[in-house]
């Protein structure tokens, strides 16, 4: 048995053509299919998209064809999300504008 970490990789972008104002967060979070977080990180966003590796020790994590990834993008001109969680080995993760 490997002690290697599991590493979930990917990008994150919105559909929208619009520049990414200064001071701008994307958090990405690695969860179970019960939904437990195995892994977080909150990165800065100058611009889009935006590039993540996530650690997982793989000893929590008991199918990894089941991870998922959640992730939100927040700016002064408004939140971006998943509305539906995406399946970790996704390469790019488009986020979807959330109403005020």
């Amino acid at each position: 048995m490997s002690d290697a970490l599991l590493t979930i990789t990917g990008s994150v972008t919105i559909r929208e053509r619009i520049a990414i104002p200064a001071g701008s967060i994307v958090t990405v979070k690695v969860v179970d299919a019960a939904g437990e977080v195995l892994a977080a990180t909150a990165l800065p966003a100058d611009g889009v998209p935006v590039e993540y590796s996530l650690a997982v020790d793989p000893a929590f994590v008991e199918s990894p064809d089941r991870l998922l990834v959640w992730a939100a993008l927040r700016t002064e001109a408004g939140l971006w999300g998943t509305l539906d969680l995406a399946p970790a080995g996704d390469d790019l993760v488009v986020l979807t504008r959330v109403p005020d």
